[in-house]
């Protein structure tokens, strides 16, 4: 066993972002109103390319000057097309790199409002509660995106978006039975299409949880009955159910921590993309005397997966150790395991590094937040089992606390964090959970730092659903959404941001 030595460390887990609060100005982006959106109005086919333009040997007048002055529109005079010039202008006038909605993240002002490579918050579709980080998930679909959550009680609801990341259409999932609470929902990628695995605690005829798998197409429509494939059942007292598919997408490793009646242990199982069962249960890590919790497993190069979990002393606030070790395609251990000693409440993500190369896999790497005195960093360990030892990514607002997501992308390391502060004095009668407001960050591969935050007022947020879901957008552009939260009016909004990242 390798241990690595106590880091102060508290991370607060999290789907979702990276500019400057300045830019674009306010009222471009005024929250709830869209800007921007992303598509792009066809010009032609022959868009740029003037049919007779004036010129002196055409023999046909200069046209006047286009309704557009900034940006790519600079200088443009009217297109002569079909034996008239333009009334109003179009990409034939502004040129090649006009777009009426801009969204190419080239470093120009491309649809001529004085504001290059703008960022665009929307409101994204109103919200029953404010779900914590296990109810809520995102997955890139055909054509867009899927957002799942929990009602906090016995339904599930399913958010259809566009790639702009516009609302498309809503749907709940019906349960039967129906159960007393949904205790996780996460969305998976297969070979057969998006598959949702959720958790559901029924009361009768004893407590018990449940996990289903349930296939969907690529509109987020069940296939099959709504109910799925229940894959496991037994007491209620599981948690932290994680699923991760293999690399081929032929196997998914299904995780989850066990606690009852002094058994302290992580388990899994493998599935196959039709839910059928492919290894049953095993016991994959045991601990006689600490809690375990945040169970986690992350698909490797070689067709294994890496395991994951969080040691804690009950009762305590001692330090957390996180117990990382790799198994085979069928969950056997692989090798030494290794345990990191760190603050306690820390919830560290796993994460594959970019390949080295084109058709490449890379490497598995853990980030983490740590407290390091009022400042806190987020940090990152590569070679995992080879000593790897933390490298520190960049520092967090003071005296806050970062709600952090992560992905690779085509381009590197993106990420994304929301800065959350308690409001030391909120109304009178006011419901404490909604006492907390923050800004949203994100730093890009090239380790620029931005403040995505759609103005100088920070976001109003809920104790529970401090998330980020964050995903990479065609052209250079990231999508991100978040919850915010009100007391007074009572409302949950789920947001969306699309931005250039650096």
């Amino acid at each position: 066993m390798k241990v690595w030595g106590s880091v102060s460390l508290v991370v607060a887990l999290l789907l979702v972002g990276c500019g400057d609060s300045t830019s674009p100005s306010a009222p471009e982006r005024d929250a709830g109103t869209q800007v921007d959106a992303g598509t792009q109005v066809d010009a032609g086919t022959d868009a740029g390319v003037t049919d007779d333009a004036g010129t002196p040997d055409s023999g046909v007048a200069e046209g006047l000057p286009c309704e557009k002055t900034q940006g790519v529109c600079a200088g443009a005079k009217r297109a002569w097309v079909d034996g008239a010039y333009e009334a109003v202008c179009t990409a034939r006038s502004y040129g090649a790199d006009y777009e009426a909605s801009e969204a190419r993240c080239d470093g120009l002002d491309n649809d001529c409002d004085g504001v290059t490579d703008p960022t665009t918050w929307a409101d994204a579709a109103p919200m029953q509660w404010a779900p914590d980080d296990k109810w809520a998930d995102s997955l890139a679909v055909a054509g867009g995106f899927l957002f799942v959550s929990s009602d906090g009680l016995a339904a599930i609801q399913l958010l259809r978006f566009d790639a702009s990341l516009t609302l498309q259409g809503s749907a709940t999932l019906p349960l039967s039975p129906t159960p007393i609470r949904v205790s996780g929902a996460q969305l998976v990628r297969t070979p057969r299409g998006p598959a949702l695995f959720y958790a559901v605690v029924y009361s009768e005829p004893n407590y018990h949880t449940q996990v289903h798998y349930l296939q969907l197409d690529e509109q987020g429509a069940p296939i099959g009955s709504a109910e799925g494939k229940v894959l496991l059942d037994g007491p209620s007292t599981w948690v932290n159910v994680h699923v991760a598919p293999s690399l081929d997408g032929e196997r998914l490793a299904v995780v989850w921590t066990w606690d009852l009646a002094g058994a302290r242990e992580v388990r899994g199982m493998v599935v196959d993309p039709a839910g059928q069962v492919l290894v049953q249960p095993r016991v994959l890590h045991r601990s006689d005397s600490l809690d375990l919790s945040e169970a986690e497993v992350l698909a490797l190069a070689d067709g294994g997966f890496l395991v994951k979990a969080n040691e804690n002393r009950a009762g305590s606030f001692d330090d957390t150790r996180v117990w990382l070790r790799r198994h085979d395609r069928e969950l056997l251990s692989l090798g030494d395991e290794r345990i990191f000693i760190v603050k306690y409440s820390v919830l560290p993500r796993l994460i594959l590094t970019a390949p080295m190369e084109e058709g490449g896999v890379g490497e598995p790497t853990m980030l983490y937040r740590e407290s390091q005195g009022l400042t806190p960093r987020f940090l990152q360990v590569r070679a995992l089992f080879s000593d790897g030892a933390p490298e520190v990514l960049t520092s967090t607002t003071r005296s806050q606390t970062p709600e952090f997501a992560a992905i690779m992308t085509s381009r590197g390391l993106q990420l994304a964090w929301l800065s959350v502060l308690f409001v030391d004095n909120p109304p009178p009668g006011g419901n404490s959970s909604f006492a907390f407001e923050g800004r949203l960050w994100g730093r890009s591969p090239s380790g620029v730092v931005t403040d995505w935050t759609p103005g100088p007022a920070p976001i109003p947020l809920h104790a529970a659903a401090n998330w980020v879901r964050l995903h990479e957008l065609p052209g250079h552009q990231l999508g991100a959404f978040i919850l915010t939260a009100t007391d007074t009016p009572r409302s949950y909004t789920l947001r969306s941001l699309r931005y250039c990242a650096p």
